[in-house]
């Protein structure tokens, strides 16, 4: 309790000597008004960059990254397994030892068309694969 007092005082001293603030309520409440508006403007969604149109069957999977439904159809044929996850599509190619695993969704804009976000070659069962032979294998696989 012997310290109470103290404390008090400290606080009220400092209470008494805060100046008053002489900024203008009305431009500090502009200031935070524009800052709002440039960061709400800084998260408006954008357009994907435009991806160099590939002419052969990519030899990376992150080469298929922005492509549409139908140039993958187009490369690897119709997917095994296809779910929808929302306005999300996962799409799975496989072969007996290798698979692809591919998201496609919306860009953020209304009405935008589905492109692939997210691509990943795997080897399945226990032989490895690079992940050119992978999709080299799907190709082959698409064309039979």
């Amino acid at each position: 309790m012997a310290r109470r007092p103290p404390l008090i005082a400290l606080l009220l001293l400092g209470a008494c000597a805060a100046q008053p603030s002489s900024a203008d309520p009305h431009a500090v409440l502009q200031e935070v008004l524009q800052n709002y508006r440039a960061n709400l403007a800084g998260m408006q969604p954008t357009s994907a960059p435009v991806l160099p149109r590939l002419e052969g069957m990519p030899i990376r999977a992150t080469q298929l990254l922005g492509q549409s439904p139908s140039t993958l159809r187009r490369w690897l044929g119709e997917p095994s397994l296809r779910r929808k996850e929302g306005e999300a599509q996962i799409w799975l190619f496989q072969t007996p030892f290798c698979h692809l695993d591919v998201v496609l969704d919306r860009e953020d804009a209304p009405g935008s068309p589905l492109r692939v976000s997210y691509a990943a070659a795997r080897a399945a069962g226990t032989e490895r694969r690079t992940e050119a032979a992978c999709l080299s294998e799907l190709e082959r696989q698409a064309s039979l």
